[in-house]
Parts: C-alpha cells; structure tokens; sequence
C-alpha cells in the first residue's frame, strides 16, 4: 500500500521543478492571461466582497495583476498571516500600496493591526494540482485547516497550466478546491464537468 505522505514528498520534488521551469518559460505574461481569465470567473462575486490572495514567493504564479484588477472592480483584498502554528490562517484587510510585514516561513503579511476579515473567496498558490482540483501545497496544511474551518469559503488555484499532474496523492484531511486559474483558463473539477473540466 502507497503511503500519501512519501508520494506527496516525491511529488513535491517533481512539481518544484516544473513550476520553477513553467515561470522561467512563461514569464509574467502567463501571469497576466490567468489574471484575464480570473476576473471572468471572480465576478460572479458581489462587488465589495473581500477576496483572500497572496503574496508571491520565488516561482509561484504572480496574483499581483489580478489583485490589481480586483481592486480596481471594487472588491476589498486580504492576504493571510500565520498567527498560530497547526491552525487556520488570519486574514488581514490589505490594499495595494499598504504596508507588509515579514511573516512566518518567508512570507510577507499585512501589519498586525490591520482589520481581521472572513474572505468571501481565496486565491491560493500552489505546488500541482489534478482533475479534481486538489491542491499539493508545502505540507504544513494551513489552507486545508482555513478551508475547514470555512466550509462556505470558495478557493481557487492559481497556477501554471503545467503544473497539473495525472494522480494526486490524498490524506482525509485534504480539502478539493473549486477550480484553478491558469494561462490558459479555468480548470474546474471533473466531477463537476466531466472528463476534461476546462471552462
């Protein structure tokens, strides 16, 4: 019998580079189609509603231009802090220009008196994801914590095309996200369009 955590860790392995290959190739053009195709897909939102993204590390898909479009929409933008270790993530009201703090694992966050908010949604990066939109993340399991203890939440991948894979491992714990925003359009799960899932 597999055991997810050691097929997770191989992947993880994988995935690092393909990502990091996917950036140099695709560059931030790849960054600015996903930020196209994630306004379509965002703005079955109520305007002012306050989405949840992230400040990008090294070779992770950039969210800033779709923050940027956010913004100017009209919807509020958060990003998470770590405040505890093993529990959900916070996340702070930020707009562009706002002040960031570094935080836990080489992250950058809004300063600690920036209002606490519940997102309507979250964008979230990620290592690969499959058919189903499950997500392959770091392993310290912040989003699938957030994501269960916000069951009315919707998440979305934000990602390179090339970082979907054919067989994800899963723990009990995992949590399938809504769809992922790529350069190519939205990956919605397949059990939800069938086969192939593209939008």
């Amino acid at each position: 019998m597999t055991d997810p955590k050691h097929e997770k860790h191989e992947l993880r392995l994988s995935a690092k580079r393909l990502r990091a290959g996917a950036k140099a190739m695709l560059g931030l053009k790849a960054a600015e189609d996903a930020a196209t195709h994630g306004m379509k897909l965002l703005s079955s939102f109520e305007k002012h509603a306050v989405i949840g993204a992230y400040w990008p590390m090294g070779d992770e898909m950039d969210p800033r231009f779709l923050m940027q479009a956010l913004e100017r929409a009209g919807y509020g933008l958060a990003l998470p802090a770590v405040t505890k270790q093993h529990a959900p993530l916070t996340f702070r009201r930020w707009g562009l220009g706002d002040p960031l703090i570094e935080g836990d694992h080489g992250t950058l966050a809004p300063a600690d008196d920036a209002p606490e908010v519940v997102p309507a949604a979250l964008i979230v990066p990620l290592l690969a994801f499959d058919a189903d939109c499950y997500r392959l993340g770091w392993g310290g399991g912040y989003y699938d914590r957030t994501l269960a203890a916000n069951t009315e939440m919707k998440a979305f991948g934000f990602a390179y095309g090339a970082q979907f894979v054919d067989h994800m491992p899963r723990d009990e714990h995992d949590w399938p996200l809504q769809g992922v925003i790529t350069e190519t359009g939205v990956v919605l799960p397949r059990k939800t369009l069938g086969a192939h899932g593209h939008s």
